[in-house]
């Protein structure tokens, strides 16, 4: 008996070291992953940091890719575009706790303007159209100094933009839920219609049931001119402004997109 623990005892041990040193790098990173700072408000602009650098990191971590909103009062002369990369570059790209695919939401106080890079992969699911769709519901929040909201619709639409394939598009009206159920109630209403008219009586009877046709013809035919009506249409305007995609290659070498910039 004696011998058979000490030939186990060596065995339990490595295990328990096995499981030790697979545990602790886990626990490590979920501990590193929840003290990454993804909302910087440098602006101090936002009330609620916490809760939506929760909801922040548990989209980041859902998608591998960081959801950052970054504010600032101070761009140091630089564009909105190159400020962002600067940051991103210096303080997120090869970052412990952040990914290199990266949403970054810039709230520039400084100049009242907004807009939303995207580094990386995260550049193929946060195409231009997207950014400018996010921007479209954002940035009238920004205008009326509703940043708290701003910020969490900003996580919530890159969610799901983030977790739909690039050709589809989730905000089509197909893809919600309400949507679904209508046309599943309107089927089921549809179906149980006509099982209820199959199950009466039949009508046998039609428009040539009480027609003789031996002794009926047509006696004649004529036309008269009426009227005639024209309409005139105008010719729909032009707003294109120029859209199109925006990004590139960072000063770092990152590829990139985003959307147009905003003021507010």
């Amino acid at each position: 008996m004696k011998s058979i623990r000490k030939r186990l005892l060596p065995s339990l041990l490595l295990m328990i070291c096995l499981f030790l040193t697979i545990m602790i790098p886990v626990t490590q990173a979920t501990a590193d992953s929840k003290d990454t700072p993804y909302i910087i408000d440098i602006a101090n602009i936002l009330t609620n940091d916490e809760e939506l650098n929760d909801l922040a990191n548990k989209y980041s971590q859902k998608h591998d890719t960081s959801i950052v909103i970054v504010t600032t009062d101070n761009t140091s002369d630089l564009s909105t575009e190159n400020y962002a990369s600067m940051y991103y570059h210096t303080y997120i790209h090869g970052q412990d706790g952040y990914n290199d695919d990266c949403v970054l939401f810039l709230i520039d106080m400084d100049h009242s303007e907004t807009n939303i890079y995207a580094y990386e992969d995260a550049a193929i699911r946060m195409a231009t159209e997207r950014c400018d769709k996010i921007l479209d519901v954002v940035t009238p929040k920004l205008s009326k100094e509703d940043y708290d909201k701003a910020a969490k619709t900003f996580i919530k639409k890159t969610n799901t933009y983030l977790g739909t394939d690039p050709d589809v598009n989730p905000d089509n009206i197909f893809y919600k839920l309400w949507f679904q159920v209508l046309i599943s109630v309107i089927i089921g209403a549809t179906t149980v219609g006509i099982m209820i008219f199959n199950s009466g009586g039949r009508v046998t009877t039609n428009s040539s049931t009480y027609l003789d046709h031996n002794n009926s013809r047509l006696t004649g035919s004529f036309d008269h001119y009426i009227r005639t009506t024209t309409r005139r249409v105008k010719k729909p305007e032009n707003n294109n402004n120029g859209g199109g995609s925006h990004g590139g290659t960072t000063g770092g070498g990152s590829s990139f997109s985003s959307g147009s910039q905003r003021g507010f």
